[in-house]
């Protein structure tokens, strides 16, 4: 394994994974979030590579992170790196994977459009805004809004303020309806995927004369 925390994003399509790897993947998954909960991080997804080039690329973030400005840095990614390499020498679920094969391994950040994957992000994101992506268009009894399935009947793209997870729906204030959007729910066994939407402030505050950086 050649760890290389300072790996560039994945380019090209995802390949595609056989039910047996992806099984082999979840359970690698399990079992790096074993090692790295110690240390106060979490793998919010991994990509696998099998072709000329294998990679196993991580994805990681804070486990628990209140402080929204605080965010995974190079040091970060080269102590996972770390912290990773003796431990996964042999695992069955690399094996699974490589089939013994030398892999190179790749530790980023999740970026600012962190993907949401698990429940609990959508509690510990409340507040944030994000874009979703369905499986399919939702009903009026889906969306828990009669008025807005029928104006939007055909949507599967939804972008708004989340407002957390409730009976395994996603909450949201929708972007679309009325000046402060509407409230609707995502059953979340329809998403297909789901982003934090990042807000950029590109307001500039006019230098003083004089005053040199």
């Amino acid at each position: 394994m050649t760890p290389n925390p300072l790996a560039p994003a994945a380019e090209g399509k995802e390949e595609a994974i056989a039910p047996a790897r992806h099984s082999a993947e979840e359970q690698l998954l399990a079992r790096l979030s074993e090692f790295l909960s110690p240390l106060g991080y979490e793998v919010v997804h991994l990509e696998v590579q099998t072709h000329r080039e294998k990679i196993l690329r991580l994805f990681i973030d804070w486990s628990e992170n209140l402080d929204s400005s605080r965010t995974i840095g190079i040091e970060d990614c080269a102590k996972v790196s770390r912290a990773l390499d003796e431990p996964l020498e042999g695992l069955a679920e690399v094996e699974a994977i490589f089939k013994g094969a030398n892999y190179e391994l790749e530790v980023s950040s999740p970026g600012v459009d962190r993907p949401l994957r698990r429940e609990q992000d959508y509690s510990r994101f409340k507040g944030r805004r994000i874009r979703l992506n369905t499986f399919r268009p939702l009903t009026a009894e889906e969306l828990g809004d009669a008025a807005y399935a029928a104006q939007n009947s055909r949507q599967k793209n939804f972008m708004g303020e989340l407002l957390g997870l409730e009976q395994q729906s996603v909450l949201l204030m929708s972007s679309i309806g009325g000046a402060g959007g509407t409230r609707i729910r995502i059953p979340l066994s329809l998403v297909a995927k789901a982003n934090l939407d990042p807000e950029f402030d590109f307001e500039t505050k006019p230098s003083k004369k004089g005053v040199k950086a």
